[in-house]
């Protein structure tokens, strides 16, 4: 082992320099490989992502699929331009663990039902639609998969990274969490740089501690250049929780 290198980095002789300082210039210590932003991740990270996964299903309707998210042990969200009204609700299957495995085997789909008898609400001005899921074999679907809790009290400010989870196109579910940077925050609404497609529409959009921080709902054209998509725009939980009251769980 080349302690020397381990503990200060190799020399100048050890790889093939093509020019630059090899020190920081305000610690003055030797630089290894930190090349701008940091980007390390500690491992709790994926652990966390995973988790929050458990929690975000396919919406499966007759002519197309979104993303949802659970708020409470049998309460459901996505956009109010996915279910526009109960009917859209009664037809859906929310289809929970909908992925690929590691060795590319399908993990075991669970699909529950809407009640939009007992519980819809919805307000397209923040794009939310909130649904009661259907007990299933005397469970609720939280009591399966968890709910996401969307009174977190985090705050979310420009160029903080903001990571979706997501079924694009209808695909087995994917994250999105590089050149993922908020680029905007209003009252009601931010915009990011994180990737989506359609089907992602309902997606949770989660913070690098993943806290549920907006419910993503759109792409946002370039003012300046109206035939080009520059960030996607998700309406902030605060948001939602104060237009609905009680109704969401703490």
């Amino acid at each position: 082992m080349k302690v020397n290198w381990v503990n200060n980095g190799a020399g100048p002789t050890g790889f093939s320099w093509e020019s630059g300082d090899d020190f920081n210039s305000i610690t003055g210590r030797r630089v290894e490989a930190t090349l701008g932003e940091p980007n390390y991740k500690a491992i709790w990270w994926l652990e966390l992502a995973i988790h929050s996964a458990r929690r975000v299903a396919r919406v499966k309707m007759p002519n197309g699929s979104a993303s949802g998210f659970l708020i409470g042990p049998d309460l459901f969200m996505t956009n109010n331009h996915v279910f526009e009204d109960k009917n859209d609700a009664a037809n859906a299957r929310l289809q929970f663990n909908y992925r690929l495995l590691a060795d590319e085997t399908l993990a075991q789909r669970d699909e529950w039902q809407c009640d939009p008898d007992d519980t819809f609400v919805t307000n397209p001005n923040l794009d939310y639609s909130i649904v009661r899921v259907k007990e299933k074999e005397g469970q609720k679907a939280g009591d399966v998969w968890g709910h996401l809790n969307l009174h977190h009290g985090a705050s979310i400010f420009e160029n903080q990274r903001v990571n979706i989870i997501q079924h694009p196109q209808g695909r087995f579910q994917e994250i999105v969490f590089r050149d993922n940077q908020v680029r905007a925050v209003k009252d009601q609404f931010i915009q990011y740089l994180t990737d989506t497609d359609y089907g992602t529409s309902g997606s949770p959009v989660f913070d690098d501690w993943f806290n549920v921080v907006a419910l993503h709902n759109q792409r946002v054209r370039d003012p300046n250049n109206p035939d080009r998509w520059y960030r996607n725009q998700g309406y902030r939980v605060e948001a939602i929780i104060a237009d609905t009251g009680d109704l969401i769980p703490t």
